[in-house]
């Protein structure tokens, strides 16, 4: 007999391969798959990356079944060259990120005109993250003005206070809380947490303030379980200038 987590498994998998099966062909990218990579066709060629090594994913996942590839940080995409993709996924990796909206623009630069780019963001109201404030647009803008220096304290805090009780049961007075954020701050390249959460109206605001900025169109913005996948496309004729601090 099949657990309710399975069958919400099965769920996802429909909802993604409906995704995939309709946008997906060439070349395409996914970083940060871990040990659930996202459906493909058997039709396009995907390679995958990651900022870890094997190693470091095995040990982080509990997992032998991970997919690595080149190392490829989803902040910068670093290395690789402008107009080379037909489409990139990242999966559960933007609200990891200090600036989800540098990210975002890198991801764009590096696909194809009329390409796409898939991103999967878990919902704020159906994960862990339930209990905290959401990111707001002016927050994110301010990330990508910084590269996230000015709150990624805050990103530990919001850990702490409210994501961390709901997980474990346990509450730190609020003396702690501070003294934890400002040693996790220090050390953000080792402690990973969500640094952001949305619901789908608030991300899709975002999505629609960054294409403001640069050439893409929103395709798709479906809620499904307790995630919400964005298709973004890259317009034509867009080159892969419009990336500027």
């Amino acid at each position: 007999m099949k657990s309710a987590e399975s069958d919400m498994g099965d769920d996802l998998q429909r909802a993604r391969k409906a995704i995939t099966s309709g946008f997906l062909k060439g070349n395409g990218l996914e970083v940060g798959a871990g040990h659930r990579p996202f459906p493909v066709p058997d039709h396009v060629r995907i390679r995958y990356g990651d900022i870890r090594d094997r190693e470091s994913l095995e040990s982080y996942f509990k997992n032998s079944e991970v997919k690595t590839g080149d190392k490829i940080d989803a902040q910068t995409f670093a290395g690789l060259d402008t107009g080379s993709f037909d489409f990139v996924i990242l999966a559960h990796v933007i609200e990891h990120l200090r600036d989800p909206v540098g990210s975002i623009m890198h991801a764009v630069r590096i696909l194809k005109p009329g390409a796409v780019l898939i991103l999967v963001v878990p919902d704020l109201l159906c994960t862990f993250d339930r209990n905290r404030p959401e990111t707001t647009v002016e927050h994110a803008l301010r990330d990508y003005q910084d590269g996230g220096e000015s709150t990624t304290r805050l990103g530990y805090e919001e850990h702490l206070r409210y994501v961390h009780p709901y997980l474990t049961g346990e509450y730190y007075l609020e003396d702690e809380i501070q003294r934890q954020a400002t040693e996790s701050a220090k050390r953000w390249r080792e402690l990973d947490v969500h640094f952001h959460a949305w619901t789908r109206d608030g991300f899709e605001m975002l999505l629609s303030a960054v294409a403001e900025l640069i050439p893409f169109d929103i395709e798709v913005a479906e809620a499904a379980i307790n995630e919400n996948i964005f298709v973004l496309r890259k317009r034509l004729g867009a080159s892969g200038t419009f990336l500027a601090r």
